[in-house]
């Protein structure tokens, strides 16, 4: 049977057939999770939970880890690093773009180690690795040395989030994509909420224990629950349906892994010949799609510094006696508000963009919010609780990324590698573009300067700009797709004669 959700077609066949579990393959899962046969009625829910358990808890954790890692120097910066190193320029500017050049230069070349390296192996091993040098940072005596830490704190922390969102396309049906993905991505928000807490129990409880500041410890905690994090990811994380090893699925499980996504339509990562690599690569560049939607998410991504600087306004805010309005451990939790704000709403609008297939209506709707509190912020009214309020409300349209992110994964369900070459290419452009005032490596530098806080005056009005230009770029993704249905079928080759030759180079090379 074939029907269609918000112009995207979905193939759909009964599961029935591979529902019901042995007794052979019930026994052997039973020492994993012992009563769930009696609230499960077949192996394909048990498959999800499991998944959803597994996988999509270490993601969670995995991406909570990684904001946190790449936050910390920002929490360490206002809770007492600036001092001790002596940073009064614009060095905290520059430890993001460090950092952002290094993940820049690693991304795509990871997401192609993935094609012949299993993730399993490849991702924890990269988080194994950035743990260590975050946790180095504690012993940094100056700046030089932390903009070394952070261009390799970069280069192995490009691995974690689109290598993980790529490995989730692969397990998730469109029904369960969009809400999965939104829970992955709200963990940067969950891991700056917890680094907020953490830093000001660290600087509250341990600020000079061992003759150690309070941020420098900040360092030494979080690099050490990210490299316990990596080693349990190497028993965790299970590749693609296709070629995984799991010991936590049962081969039954495996089979119903794969053919509940075939019957979506959707295919899986497979470990490929780089001539397979090498010709997705080239029919993605020639479509209109790509760059439709790698303008339509750059500017997403552009658009939502807006409020990364959130900790530097409320340091700056003072009293009427010209003191500081806010203690140090009062600035690290205001901001805890914002991060739970975009954990519900992108949770919330991505579980009903699953449910009602309304992928590029949350996108466009969210976006939209963002245009308003961004001309807002623009014109800084006088009044504090005005700025506040907006300042929050920017926090509620993170949503449209993931969205669009789903909805992307859908269009290209026939195409495995291009989704995963296209987010490592999207993420890269994110990162650092050769275009002045472009990317997150020179975005800080040009429009997000120290000296412009709070106000911001270019930083603002073009946060609103490019929130309206993602607009007009995914309304040209729903005209295009309107007027290529085949992409949906076939994927970006346009016909079954591709998908057979993909068969058979794979078949050679196995």
């Amino acid at each position: 049977m074939v029907t269609s959700k918000s112009n995207v077609v979905v193939e759909h066949q009964s599961s029935n057939s591979i529902n019901d579990e042995n007794s052979h393959s019930f026994q052997r899962q039973k020492w994993m999770i012992p009563s769930l046969s009696r609230y499960f009625g077949n192996t394909e829910n048990l498959v999800v939970l499991k998944v959803d358990l597994l996988l999509l808890t270490w993601a969670f954790v995995s991406g909570l880890t990684k904001d946190m890692d790449q936050s910390a120097t920002t929490q360490a910066y206002v809770s007492g690093m600036q001092k001790s190193l002596s940073l009064y320029g614009n060095e905290l500017v520059e430890f993001t773009t460090f950092f952002s050049i290094g993940y820049a230069i690693a991304i795509v070349p990871s997401q192609l180690t993935q094609t012949k390296i299993r993730p399993s192996i490849w991702l924890p091993t990269c988080e194994i690795i950035w743990g260590a040098l975050n946790l180095a940072t504690f012993a940094a005596k100056n700046a030089k040395t932390v903009y070394t830490l952070r261009f390799f704190l970069g280069i192995f922390e490009s691995t974690s989030w689109p290598g993980l969102a790529s490995l989730l396309f692969n397990w998730y049906t469109p029904k369960e994509l969009g809400t999965r993905l939104a829970i992955f991505g709200v963990s940067g928000y969950a891991g700056n909420m917890f680094l907020g807490i953490l830093q000001a129990a660290l600087y509250r409880n341990l600020d000079g224990v061992h003759g150690l500041h309070g941020w420098q410890w900040l360092f030494i905690v979080t690099g050490a629950i990210t490299m316990a994090w990596g080693t349990l990811g190497l028993f965790v994380i299970p590749d693609s349906p296709s070629i995984t090893r799991a010991l936590w699925l049962t081969k039954r499980e495996r089979k119903v892994a794969v053919d509940r996504m075939e019957s979506y339509g959707i295919k899986t990562n497979e470990l490929v010949d780089k001539r397979v690599v090498l010709r997705k690569l080239r029919a993605l560049l020639r479509t209109p799609l790509t760059w439709l939607y790698i303008a339509a998410y750059l500017q997403y991504a552009w658009s939502q510094r807006c409020n990364s600087y959130f900790l530097l306004y409320l340091k700056g805010l003072k009293n009427s006696d010209g003191e500081q309005l806010y203690s140090t451990y009062k600035v690290n939790l205001i901001p805890l508000g914002g991060y739970a704000i975009s954990i519900v709403s992108n949770v919330g609008l991505n579980f009903l963009s699953d449910k009602k297939q309304w992928r590029w209506q949350i996108a466009v709707g969210t976006a939209l919010l963002q245009v308003l509190c961004c001309s807002v912020l623009s014109a800084w009214p006088n009044s504090r609780s005005t700025i506040m309020a907006f300042y929050f409300m920017t926090f509620a349209t993170c949503g449209w990324g993931y969205s669009l992110l789903a909805w992307i994964g859908e269009i290209l369900r026939k195409e495995p590698e291009v989704r995963s070459i296209l987010v490592a290419m999207t993420v890269t452009l994110v990162c650092a573009s050769p275009a002045p005032n472009v990317g997150h490596a020179t975005i800080p530098l040009r429009i997000w300067r120290t000296s412009d806080s709070p106000r911001y005056p270019i930083g603002f009005p073009l946060a609103a700009a490019w929130a309206a230009g993602s607009i007009l770029c995914m309304l040209g993704i729903e005209f295009y797709i309107k007027r290529h249905q085949e992409i949906l079928e076939y994927g970006l080759s346009g016909g079954p004669e591709d998908e057979e030759r993909d068969a058979r180079d794979y078949l050679k090379d196995t």
